[in-house]
């Protein structure tokens, strides 16, 4: 009988449980790089860190990500690629003004970000980008290029319909982004020191109010929309 019951054990452990476990382990890694990487830092942070907190050994690391480097990038894929995906994969309701739909865009848009944590690896290439180049290049491609291809044909599409006053350009892009890279640096290095905290979704509220009003055309006497 005891024979029998180690038999089932060692069955046990390389059966489905184990499978699971196993199959689980680059998001468990990924989490747990998430978050040592927006505690320490990039530079600070290193592999046997990440392997001691997901609870497995370093060697077991590079089973599934070659360097630290590779590690950042799955991070950043995995935080991006649900709202990314759902950005290309949008269709275009014609029934809509582009005020209401770009105010709608970057509503839901800003609300991913935080809810996604994106806003920890912002951070982290702004402090850190200087000393490591590829940090902003990921970042740069990975979430802010889609982004700015779904606000530039928002722009083309006001153009187009006469709704939105002047030309495309990176420029504009960037500008109605601001806002959003400043929230993340108040987040993760400014509001533990200031007297005066604010109230973010009020400030989300206003820099899209901001936003959309320089952008779009109004009739001289006509009320902008506000909220």
């Amino acid at each position: 009988m005891q024979e029998e019951a180690v038999v089932d054990i060692v069955q046990e452990k390389q059966g489905p449980r184990w499978k699971r476990r196993k199959d689980a382990r680059p998001q468990e890694l990924i989490n747990a790089a998430l978050n040592l990487f927006g505690e320490f830092g990039y530079s600070q942070t290193r592999l046997d860190d990440v392997a001691a907190k997901a609870g497995i050994s370093k060697g077991t690391v590079y089973l599934y990500f070659s360097s630290k480097q590779d590690l950042f990038e799955a991070v950043i894929r995995e935080r991006a690629a649900p709202w990314i995906e759902v950005i290309r994969n949008r269709k275009d309701d014609v029934s809509q003004s582009t005020e209401v739909v770009l105010r709608e865009f970057l509503h839901w848009g800003w609300q991913q970000f935080l809810e996604s944590k994106l806003y920890l690896i912002a951070r982290i290439v702004l402090a850190e980008s200087n000393n490591f180049p590829h940090l902003a290049e990921t970042y740069l491609r990975e979430v802010m290029g889609p982004v700015h291809e779904q606000l530039t044909a928002l722009l083309a599409r006001g153009i187009e319909r006469g709704e939105v006053q002047g030309e495309v350009s990176r420029e504009r892009i960037k500008v109605l982004l601001a806002p959003l890279s400043w929230l993340a640096l108040w987040r993760q290095a400014l509001h533990n020191h200031s007297v005066s905290p604010i109230d973010e979704q009020a400030y989300i509220r206003e820099a899209i109010d901001m936003a959309v009003r320089s952008v779009m055309i109004h009739n001289p006497g006509t009320p902008l929309r506000s909220g």
